[in-house]
């Protein structure tokens, strides 16, 4: 089945027109010629539009004007006769002989359009009753330009034979014998059709075989990517379970840390409390018979004071006043803090040990089995 050109892919994606000359560009791609120029002389390192591949492939051709290099690309005649055949069937409906009737039909040797009365008579010529015509609404622009015969390069009604590879042209019998019987290889434009239709023949199947390897060898990158997106993901999760898990034992271990603290001050604290209450009792006792005392001196009553003081010395002898208490000493908990960091740390050293030893499993295990690449595509 013929590759039909959809009309967008006839136009040059710079001018947006139909092409003109259309230049084959390193990369593939097709501009028109005055649009390579045109943008070739807007940058000093002009690349493709469409794929910024350079246009100049050898750095040796920078010297070179924007004109000759882009002579030098070669003209991609295929798309240059497609235009001219979409040209054609889009232009003026009227028969060609007729002028006022709509031509319905083209003939596709001659490439004229005709009324059906016209195509009567062109069926009925003994010249053109061979002729293939076809509906023009039917008829394709790749089709159109298939069907069109070669033609002399200088006698453009006569049927072309020959091919002269040295200058690149079709001829009549009449113009070898005049121009080119002394050019070397000229051949039967048949059979040069058919070593061109070999040639390109084999580019497809070299050109499939390119494309199917360096496609596999996409389809690899893209499971690579994945399985790195995968890996990333599966390691990503697994540092956050790791440090979720150390910041729990350091949690932990805070806890735990402070609450030893807390117990250990604390009973300190109460220890110091329960004796500064045992002191403020004495406290009281000295101060009430202080003002006992004092009471007992200031009045002086001669027979009272002798049995007040008799009474007050026994009291304040069987009152303990000591300030002596032992306060129960205070254990600092230093070492067992130091022991709990210290397993704490080689806990937290296991975790991350762990982790490495995860990581490293879950890299293997998701790579490992990937295919290489395809280094070599043919």
């Amino acid at each position: 089945m013929a590759t039909v050109v959809q009309p967008h892919k006839r136009e040059c994606p710079v001018c947006m027109n139909d092409f003109t000359t259309p230049k084959i560009l390193p990369c593939g791609h097709l501009l028109c010629r005055e649009c390579v120029i045109s943008w070739m002389d807007s940058k000093s390192d002009a690349g493709c539009p469409l794929c910024t591949c350079p246009i100049v492939e050898h750095q040796g051709n920078l010297s070179q004007s924007s004109v000759g290099v882009v002579d030098a690309l070669p003209t991609d005649s295929v798309m240059e006769a497609i235009v001219e055949s979409a040209g054609m069937l889009i232009k003026d409906d009227i028969c060609n002989a007729c002028d006022d009737l709509t031509a319905e039909y083209i003939c596709m040797e001659c490439v004229e359009k005709m009324c059906p009365s016209c195509v009567k008579i062109h069926k009925k010529m003994v010249a053109t009753r061979s002729h293939d015509v076809e509906s023009v609404s039917t008829v394709t622009p790749e089709r159109l330009a298939a069907s069109r015969p070669a033609l002399c390069a200088d006698h453009g009604d006569k049927q072309a034979e020959l091919f002269c590879p040295l200058h690149h042209l079709v001829f009549c019998a009449l113009c070898f014998s005049e121009k080119h019987n002394e050019c070397p290889n000229v051949r039967h434009l048949e059979d040069e059709m058919k070593s061109a239709e070999n040639a390109l023949g084999s580019l497809t199947e070299v050109l499939a075989k390119w494309e199917n390897n360096l496609q596999q060898a996409i389809g690899n990158l893209t499971v690579r990517t994945q399985a790195a997106n995968a890996v990333e993901e599966q390691n990503m999760a697994l540092v956050d379970k790791t440090c979720d898990r150390l910041q729990k034992i350091v949690e932990e271990c805070r806890k735990r840390l402070k609450k030893l603290i807390r117990d250990s001050i604390g009973k300190f604290k109460k220890s110091l409390c329960d004796v500064k209450s045992e002191l403020d009792k004495r406290l009281g006792k000295v101060t009430s018979h202080k003002h006992l005392v004092t009471r007992a001196t200031t009045v002086r009553p001669r027979p009272a004071l002798i049995h007040a003081a008799q009474t007050l010395t026994d009291r304040v002898n069987s009152v303990d006043l000591s300030a002596d208490l032992e306060v129960e000493p205070w254990v600092s908990p230093s070492p067992d803090i130091r022991k709990q960091c210290d397993d704490v740390g080689k806990a937290m050293r296991a975790e991350l040990q762990w982790m490495e030893l995860e990581l490293a499993d879950v890299e293997v295990s998701s790579l490992s089995n990937l295919s290489p690449l395809q280094h070599d595509v043919i």
